[in-house]
């Protein structure tokens, strides 16, 4: 299989290039460099530097792929807030130009990294894929306003798609600049020695799942995904934030001071998804407990700091 991964330097990006070579797949990866905190990538992969927005690069990268994997996005929620027509723009308007350029270079399969975020406040937990989506911030609607462009195009130009909504993805190479999500950002403090910093008081519960569970889950939607299809990627478990920290505490072996952030606008209180569809449809289960990739994160970290 020949593929382009656009935001390919970024956490789940390199990850999922990493996991394209690994079984064999020929990789060009696109990115900006604009917040993955990396300029390297896996070496079995071609990195080109440039916009998804680059209309003239995208058809030339374009030419003789398989299927695009399209992890390219402004992600930042608090950012998002602040300047919300940037996020429309990169992540529905420059998604747009993805999709025109497989149009016209005979591309017909794409996998979208989507977003819990799509959901809002969610009315029931477990999520289910068609349940209500009121997004809360410019981040989520944006993403969810790109998948109705991928319906579009799958009716009119046959294009197939499956979008994945990641509920809360950690792991190991999650290099975001700024740090913004909270396994990473108190792993790197408790290496430091610093204050470790928390919303909401940790009450909030998410739904977390490992970034290796999520790659794989990208290729089996591109070796199964039919038609236009949506599932949520996630652990299917929720757990309050403020037993994920006494988890790292656990492991690394002592107490850390906890330095109250208060609470963060664009943040839903809870979020936890039923995996039922993609476990039917792809044959695809979360393989790695939180306990074990919290693990993997922290031995990252560490060899890194």
């Amino acid at each position: 299989m020949k593929a382009l991964v656009t935001g390919g330097a970024g956490f789940i990006g390199s990850n999922l290039v990493t996991y394209l070579c690994d079984k064999g797949h020929e990789v060009v990866a696109l990115d900006d460099f604009s917040s993955s905190g990396r300029t390297e990538i896996d070496k079995r992969a071609k990195l080109v530097r440039g916009s998804i927005g680059d209309t003239q690069l995208l058809g030339k990268l374009l030419a003789g792929k398989d299927v695009v994997f399209h992890l390219a996005a402004t992600g930042i929620i608090k950012i998002s807030l602040e300047n919300p027509p940037l996020y429309f723009e990169n992540n529905f308007m420059n998604g747009i130009k993805i999709l025109d350029a497989m149009r016209k270079t005979g591309v017909k399969k794409i996998i979208y990294s989507s977003t819990a975020g799509v959901y809002g406040e969610p009315k029931r937990v477990p999520i289910r894929e068609n349940d209500v989506k009121e997004p809360v911030n410019p981040y989520g609607a944006a993403k969810f306003a790109f998948e109705h462009a991928l319906s579009a195009y799958y009716h009119a130009f046959g294009i197939e798609s499956v979008s994945l909504r990641y509920f809360n993805v950690y792991g190991p190479g999650d290099e975001q600049r700024p740090v913004t999500r909270a396994v990473p950002s108190w792993i790197k403090a408790m290496l430091a020695g610093r204050p470790v910093p928390m919303y909401w008081q940790g009450k909030q519960k998410k739904d977390y799942i490992f970034v290796g569970d999520v790659v794989r889950a990208n290729l089996l939607a591109a070796e199964k995904g039919k038609g236009c299809r949506v599932y949520n990627v996630a652990g299917g478990k929720g757990f309050v934030m403020h037993d994920i920290f006494h988890k790292l505490e656990k492991i690394m072996g002592r107490t850390f001071e906890i330095k109250h952030m208060g609470d963060r606008a664009g943040d839903p209180t809870i979020l936890i998804a039923h995996v039922g569809k993609i476990k039917k449809e792809l044959g695809w289960k979360p393989e790695v407990t939180l306990e074990e990739g919290l693990c993997r994160a922290v031995e990252y970290y560490r060899e890194t700091a």
